[in-house]
C-alpha cells in the first residue's frame, strides 16, 4: 500500500506526520521523502552508525535507475536511520527535481510494491513534480491545520484534485489528517461537516497531535523519550486506522 502525505498550502505539518507514521507503523514500512522543495530528513537525521546521510543514496538513484528498468528495487536505495526506519532520503537541492522529469511516473511505479510506503510529496499544486506519486497513490491524505485560512486552501485542493482524477480508472482514496493542539481535536468533526457541506465527499481520517517538543525530538534536534507524547499516541491510533487495523467509528 502506498500512502501519500500531503499539504495544500505552507507548512501544516505533512513532513512531521509521515515520518512519525511510518515510525511506529504497524507493519514492515518504509518511508519515502519525496517533496521537491529538498530534503528535511537528510540533515536531521543520522544511520544507524551515527554516520551523515549520503544523499547520493535515495531519490536520485531510484530514479536514476528506475529509466532503466520498469521496476526498480526499492530496498537498495534505501538508508536505515537511527532506530532502524528505512527511508528513501530526499533531494539534496529543488533543482533536482525538474531534472527527474518523466521519471516520477517510474518511482511511483517502484513504491507500489508489496511493502508498505508512506511518502511525503510536498505541497501539491498543478504541476508540481511529485503529483505522479500522489495521484497513483493508493490513499492520499491532505494535511490540515484548524483556521478559516486553511480550511479554504484545502477545499479547493480536495476539488481540483477530484477534478484531475475524476476520469482515471484508478485514483487515490481522499482522506484529510488534522493536526491540531489536543484541546482542539473536537476541530476534526466540524471541518468533517464543512467539506460534506461543500459538497466534497473526503472523510476526516483522524488528528494528530499538534506537539511541537515531541517533533522536535523526532526529528533529533532534542532528546527526549517519545513513548508516551501526544504526538506518538494520536500518531498510533491514526496509523492504526490507515493501515486497516480497526474501523473509524
Amino acid at each position: 500500500m502506498l500512502i501519500s502525505v500531503a499539504s495544500a498550502k505552507g507548512s501544516p505539518g505533512a513532513t512531521t506526520a509521515a515520518h512519525v507514521l511510518a515510525a511506529i507503523w504497524p507493519r514492515d514500512v518504509r518511508l519515502a521523502e519525496l517533496d521537491p522543495a529538498g530534503s528535511d530528513l537528510m540533515y536531521r537525521l543520522r544511520t544507524q552508525s551515527g554516520h551523515p546521510i549520503d544523499s547520493s543514496r535515495g531519490l536520485v538513484s531510484l530514479a536514476a535507475a528506475a529509466r532503466r528498468e520498469s521496476r526498480a528495487a526499492l530496498d537498495e536505495h534505501l538508508t536505515a536511520v537511527d532506530g532502524g526506519l528505512k527511508v528513501l532520503v530526499g533531494l539534496a537541492r529543488p533543482d533536482q527535481a525538474a531534472a527527474i522529469g518523466a521519471g516520477w511516473s517510474a518511482v511511483a511505479h517502484s513504491l507500489r510494491g508489496t511493502t508498505d510506503v508512506i511518502a511525503d510529496v510536498g505541497r501539491l499544486t498543478p504541476g508540481a513534480p511529485s503529483l505522479a506519486v500522489a495521484l497513483a497513490s493508493d490513499r492520499l491524505l491532505l494535511v490540515s491545520r484548524p483556521g478559516v485560512d486553511q480550511y479554504g486552501h484545502l477545499r479547493e485542493r480536495l476539488r481540483w484534485i477530484t477534478e484531475e482524477t475524476a476520469h482515471r480508472a484508478e485514483r487515490p482514496e481522499l482522506g484529510v489528517l488534522l493536526v491540531a493542539r489536543w484541546k482542539e481535536r473536537h476541530e476534526a468533526q466540524a471541518l468533517g461537516q464543512l467539506l460534506q457541506s461543500g459538497g466534497l465527499d473526503v472523510p476526516v481520517v483522524g488528528v494528530l497531535a499538534h506537539d511541537d517538543a515531541a517533533a522536535d525530538a523526532l526529528s533529533g534536534r532534542r532528546p527526549r523519550p517519545l513513548q508516551n507524547t501526544l504526538l506518538v499516541r494520536s500518531a498510533r491510533e491514526l496509523a492504526a486506522v490507515l493501515a486497516g487495523l480497526v474501523v473509524r467509528r
